[in-house]
């Protein structure tokens, strides 16, 4: 009974991986060893990095933020933009949030600008965050745009702000904000502790 629910898993992945390869929108294995320079990835991740992308229409984008860790693809789907972010630990590839959802980290953002420019989650008011490096202490050092939320968007409005941000992680879960500034301007505001 055994022997034959491995050959059954054999058979579908099997099935898997040459229909990820036949895909004309995904990635061959050639293709992401190449794109990605990292020399030390599974194949077994790049694989699973290839699953990830079977059933798109479009060829994502793909961006090796961190060479051997962070991984991820963004594409346009409609009008609708996706983006899916990896992380590689022990050979394997975890998916993950690389924008924060927690009140801390909105009411930290909010606090530092005017009452009428209030900042939201919602989707189409944040850019793509990236995941820019590694720093030191182990933390991923993130950047994105944001815009401030508009019940108005059709009609011009002063108090819409846009910044860019920086913030950091250890595991994608907890986010804290480390320094923003407005988009039309040079200087980064450093945010103080929680």
């Amino acid at each position: 009974m055994k022997k034959n629910t491995y050959v059954f898993l054999f058979l579908i992945t099997l099935f898997s991986n040459l229909q990820a390869q036949q895909n004309p929108n995904s990635y061959s294995l050639d293709q992401l060893k190449r794109i990605f320079n990292h020399a030390d990835y599974a194949e077994k991740v790049l694989l699973d990095f290839q699953k990830t992308m079977i059933n798109l229409r479009e060829r994502p984008q793909l961006n090796e933020a961190i060479p051997g860790e962070v991984i991820s693809w963004s594409t346009m789907i409609g009008e609708f933009s996706i983006q899916k972010v990896y992380v590689i630990e022990n050979n394997k590839l975890k998916e993950v949030e690389a924008l924060p959802k927690d009140d801390s980290f909105l009411k930290k953002l909010n606090s530092y600008v005017p009452e009428k420019s209030k900042f939201s989650y919602s989707s189409d008011l944040w850019s793509f965050p990236y995941v820019y490096k590694k720093m030191n202490d182990n933390f991923y050092l993130i950047k994105v745009t944001v815009k401030s939320f508009n019940s108005y968007p059709e009609i011009p409005n002063d108090d819409i702000l846009i910044f860019n941000l920086e913030y950091k992680t250890k595991d994608f879960k907890a986010f804290r904000l480390v320094r923003l500034k407005d988009i039309h301007t040079e200087k980064w505001t450093d945010v103080a502790d929680y």
